[in-house]
């Protein structure tokens, strides 16, 4: 009989452990959807976006002051 419950006590661990393990990721990805979703409508809707780099100057061309 002690078997038996030693057995019973070992999957009841697990799957607690699981379910503790599914809940932190579960959260952490549905944290990070959030906050990646925030990014893009603040690029969609407010029209913001990364600056453009200017183009470097050419080698040949001189300095004007």
């Amino acid at each position: 009989m002690s078997e038996l419950k030693g057995q019973l006590l070992g999957i009841i661990l697990v799957i607690a452990v699981f379910g503790v393990v599914m809940g932190l990721l579960s959260g952490a990805f549905q944290s990070s959807a959030e906050a990646i979703s925030d990014r893009v409508e603040n690029i969609a809707y407010t029209g913001t976006s990364a600056p453009e780099q200017q183009p470097a100057a050419h080698p040949n061309f001189a300095y004007h002051f």
